[in-house]
């Protein structure tokens, strides 16, 4: 993955960039400045860096023109007032995992990010100057400074976690989310968005074939896989025997790059799925590597994405990086790729919300009932029960989705805080927007958090290319409730992809998780994690329900019930606090 930073100084000849500052980027290991005037400083570790002409900017990162996965020819300038003629289409033309930046000749600064693209781009002001880099290592290079833990960030954080934010949990630090425009000028600095969901979803860009929303589905799966494995020589797969998984790997057996499968397995049937990738490595003639899960590989007090300014971490993928490692040493792989984001593109929810578009768009009445059938079929309820509340639905002033915030063992005190308040601009629906298309888009706003920041430690370059936005786009344009069939999701994908897999793997019905992992984790670190809590950061800062705590940490042998997931979430985010506030 490329690293940059940048540093911009709007007024030089009052601020301008400071001498040891320049100094320390220069001499930095890997870095090569690539822009040095008096009012902009940018350096990177190479890789993919395109320039924009003379010393206005660059591209780092993969960059490709829209339905395409070869490099993008690129062509930008600046208008005579200073406006990036093009910049703005950037992101509507392109994608990718890039960051673009630009100098106006009216000495303002220009910095896009690619939707759902995988380079970070973090930012703070320091005095009159913007420093922004990839990561928080580099910031500090560039002159940033620590000003602590945010506690409003940590409590939307806590109750909020799969919403992605621009503000991180470090007080003054940023994070330029994909598809958005950050523009600095003498007078201040502003972000716009350049790419919306709902700017491809909804009826007016519904496609109304239902083979061709199969193809189109493959075609956009494999552009994006295409893309990933540019220039790989072995590719490790992370394959559960999951649909999104196994979408993956055949797309990948298309490409002619050789690559491994590997298989991470827990203790209880619920998470052992090594039946399903046999079957599906089998099947594409790939070779596999298989692993367990050890609860001893687990630090339950350590954050392994310390040196993020979020709390990404989930501490049993402390495990799956030690495996992951070995697995790409003994595979001799150069990409490690895996199918993260799936559930959410592929509309894999359980909600009322398609058999309402199905009843309101669809050609018949029968759509709308089998729709509904099939999310009884799903939810373990009964079909008119479904109906029913589809009807409610249609009739309900707003299609947005409606996102209740985790607010398990959160003190009393702090549930009126405006932290606890879904916001995002995807979440809302323009007028006349469709209640399925607006839950979709919810799924894939959480994708959007696991594509552009996830706690996947890989030693070599790491793809997710299901949450990309040849994908995501592709899905848009198919009506809610062709997602559903005979008791089924992800229809689409299936079918997109049921030549090249087992009958057996396409038509799952079952779904394999690591809670028995977690749940033997939270077992063997109950006392260390009552301590973390109940004598902890999040505690002083009063955060928590302490009463509850205790009884749910209270007792011994293996946890009853499903609490123990949200306790590990907390245990997690204290784990990074704790190591913020170390001296």
């Amino acid at each position: 993955m490329e690293r940059f930073v940048a540093i911009f100084a709007p007024k030089p000849e009052r601020s301008p960039i400071a001498p040891p500052i320049r100094s320390a980027i220069s001499r930095a290991e890997a870095l090569s400045v690539m822009i040095d005037r008096d009012d902009m400083l940018v350096a990177s570790s190479g890789g993919q860096v395109r320039h924009l002409g003379d010393d206005i900017g660059m591209v780092i990162g993969s960059i490709f023109a829209t339905g395409k996965s070869d490099p993008a020819p690129l062509s930008l300038d600046v208008t005579a007032d200073g406006e990036p003629w093009g910049f703005q289409r950037l992101s509507q033309d392109h994608w990718g995992n890039f960051v673009a930046i630009l100098r106006d000749h009216a000495g303002g600064f220009h910095v896009l990010r690619s939707a759902f693209g995988r380079l970070p781009c973090f930012h703070a002001m320091q005095g009159d100057q913007l420093i922004l880099a990839s990561d928080m290592a580099l910031l500090s290079l560039g002159g940033w400074r620590s000003r602590g833990v945010d506690w409003s960030a940590i409590l939307r954080r806590l109750a909020l976690k799969d919403i992605p934010s621009p503000s991180t949990c470090l007080t003054g630090v940023q994070e330029l989310r994909g598809g958005s425009r950050l523009h600095l000028t003498s007078k201040g600095l502003g972000v716009t968005r350049t790419w919306s969901p709902w700017d491809r979803a909804g009826r007016r860009h519904w496609i109304d074939d239902r083979d061709e929303a199969a193809r189109m589905i493959r075609r956009a799966v494999s552009t994006a896989t295409r893309a990933s494995i540019m220039g790989t020589k072995r590719a490790l797969l992370m394959l559960s025997g999951g649909i999104d998984s196994s979408v993956l790997a055949a797309a990948l057996g298309t490409h002619g790059c050789p690559f491994t499968c590997f298989n991470l397995a827990s203790r209880g049937a619920i998470g052992d799925e090594r039946h399903y990738a046999r079957m599906v490595a089998s099947h594409l003639g790939a070779p596999t590597i298989e692993a367990q899960w050890d609860a001893g590989m687990v630090d339950v007090s350590r954050s392994h994405t310390q040196d993020q300014p979020n709390p990404l971490a989930r501490s049993f993928m402390q495990g799956t990086s030690r495996l992951l490692h070995e697995a790409v040493g003994a595979s001799g792989a150069d990409l490690t790729i895996d199918g993260g984001g799936g559930d959410n593109v592929f509309f894999s929810l359980r909600s009322i919300a398609p058999a309402t578009d199905a009843f309101l768009r669809g050609r018949s009445l029968g759509e709308g009932w089998s729709t509904a059938k099939s999310i009884a079929a799903m939810a373990d309820v009964s079909t008119i029960t479904v109906l029913g509340r589809a009807v409610s639905r249609a009739f309900r002033r707003s299609p947005a989705y409606r996102w209740r915030p985790m607010t398990q063992f959160l003190s009393p005190q702090v549930m009126g805080d405006t932290a606890l308040v879904p916001r995002h601009p995807w979440l809302e629906p323009p007028r006349g927007g469709e209640t399925g298309t607006a839950a979709h888009i919810a799924l894939i706003t959480a994708a959007q958090g696991w594509a552009e920041g996830n706690d996947i430690r890989s030693p070599v370059r790491h793809m997710t290319p299901l949450a990309s936005q040849p994908v995501v786009e592709a899905c848009l344009r198919i009506p809610s409730w062709w997602w559903f069939r005979q008791g089924q999701n992800r229809i689409v994908a299936r079918d997109a992809f049921r030549d090249r897999l087992p009958a057996a793997i396409v038509d799952r019905r079952t779904k394999g998780t690591p809670d028995s992992h977690i749940a033997e984790i939270f077992t063997a670190n109950r006392s260390v994690i009552r301590a973390m809590l109940l004598d902890g950061n999040l505690r002083r800062a009063g955060l928590l329900d302490l009463s509850l705590l205790e009884q749910a940490l209270d007792g011994e042998g293996y946890v009853q019930g499903t609490a123990y997931h949200r306790i590990m979430h907390l245990a997690d985010v204290e784990a990074w606090v704790a190591g913020q506030t170390q001296d």
